[in-house]
């Protein structure tokens, strides 16, 4: 099947995602229907770097809420999806919004819309999709498979919101962060929580500073480059260890404590620069 974006589908490093989103693209365009706007890739295949360890992630664009039949149905067509055991059916993560909330400001980190996370087959509702910089990627930079240029439907995200979300989530998850580092294993303090700190960190101050959405592996290299020195053996940690596709063997073993002080001092560093 040809997409919109077709040449922006990446054939490595996992060669049969072309064939995974297809599936996704006609099972889902034929549950819909008549209420099926377009479907739109985000996240890294959208901000570039897709890699070995990314999720697949999508946004389907509906004309109004999702009604009863289709609730029942899409969990099912997610089994049949991820029943072909590769690793981006296995990996397929996103929302269902309808038309008229993408230009509802109101709404925004506010209202749930249906969603799979990263590998699940049950629909859930959640504000996971539902933020502003979700709608910057959308209009700006995401992989169009079926449907209309988001920027045709979608209005410009303000510079102050965008900016006002991320100095809200890099408080919040400070907070977190620092309740869990002395703590047994939980998210933060493990070796996936802990890369994916430093990581998220560098790419919320990055578009702090820009209003840009980029990469986490353009995020490090532009801290690298721009922060004080003294951080850059921890983000070269942080990145080396996000490498590969071990996310359930990283995220069930505690980080170093050693490391995990280091990057609380690092995430305080960067909060400090957000004004």
């Amino acid at each position: 099947m040809p997409f919109i974006d077709d040449s922006r589908v990446p054939a490595q490093p996992y060669p049969e995602l072309r064939e995974v989103l297809a599936r996704f693209v006609g099972d889902i365009s034929a549950e819909l229907g008549d209420n099926h706007v377009g479907i739109y890739m985000i996240g890294s295949l959208a901000v570039g770097d897709f890699d070995l360890d990314s999720d697949v992630d999508f946004l389907v664009i509906t004309r109004h809420e999702l009604n009863e039949t289709n609730i029942k149905a899409l969990p099912e067509i997610m089994s049949g999806i991820q029943a072909t055991g590769s690793y981006p059916a296995n990996h397929l993560e996103g929302s269902f919004i309808p038309l008229a909330d993408l230009n509802d400001p109101s709404i925004v980190g506010v209202k749930e819309f249906p969603y799979f996370d990263n590998g699940s087959t049950e629909l859930e509702k959640t504000t996971h999709d539902n933020q502003w910089h979700v709608r910057q990627v959308l209009r700006g930079s995401a992989v169009t498979l079926v449907g209309p240029k988001p920027e045709t439907f979608t209005q410009p995200v303000p510079a102050a919101a965008i900016a006002a979300e991320m100095k809200t989530v890099m408080l919040r998850n400070l907070n977190a962060f620092e309740e869990e580092v002395s703590r047994p294993l939980s998210f933060w303090n493990s070796r996936f929580g802990q890369s994916f700190a430093v990581l998220t960190y560098c790419r919320k101050l990055l578009t702090l500073k820009t209003g840009e959405v980029r990469s986490k592996k353009a995020a490090a290299a532009w801290a690298k480059e721009t922060l004080d020195p003294k951080w850059r053996t921890l983000i070269d940690q942080a990145w080396q260890e996000r490498q590969g596709v071990r996310f359930m063997e990283k995220i069930r073993q505690r980080a170093e404590q050693a490391l995990l002080d280091e990057t609380l001092e690092f995430i305080k560093y960067t909060v400090s620069l957000i004004e």
